[in-house]
């Protein structure tokens, strides 16, 4: 019987795991099935702005945290409109050390990155009341035109 690797073991036995991204919740930074992602052990509590891997009911999310708490952090993919509350130190599986887009290596540490997390965190409210006003206004629209 074959078993699949855990990506905690993996990170446990060979300190890193590479993998391609699968998912549209960290566009635009990171494009589905696009962009190869690196992830490292975690080493102290995460800050602000950081992107974490952590499991969630059996599936793993990388997701960026937007607030750190004494004992929890709320994430939120740059790309959704719903916060995760109560993700703890247990939860976290490793952090985002690197990103390639095709041959290219993105700088985490550039200015340009960090103004974007900045603005990323900081458009959450509008962007969520954009996408719920714009889905709401389709459902009228839906209606009008069914009559």
């Amino acid at each position: 019987m074959i078993q699949e690797n855990k990506i905690e073991d993996i990170i446990a036995r060979e300190g890193v795991y590479v993998s391609t991204i699968s998912g549209r919740s960290m566009n635009p930074m990171l494009v589905n099935r696009r962009d190869t992602v690196a992830i490292s052990p975690v080493t102290g509590r995460l800050k602000k702005y950081d992107v974490a891997l952590y499991k969630v009911g059996g599936k793993y999310v990388l997701h960026r945290v937007v607030k750190v708490l004494p004992d929890s952090y709320i994430m939120c993919g740059d790309n959704c409109i719903s916060l995760e509350y109560g993700i703890t130190d247990a939860d976290i599986i490793g952090k985002l050390c690197e990103v390639w887009r095709g041959d290219e290596k993105l700088d985490l540490n550039s200015l340009s990155y960090r103004w974007y997390c900045r603005t990323k965190v900081a458009s959450f409210h509008p962007r969520r009341i954009y996408r719920q006003a714009r889905a709401k206004a389709a459902g009228v629209i839906k209606k009008i035109l069914k009559k």
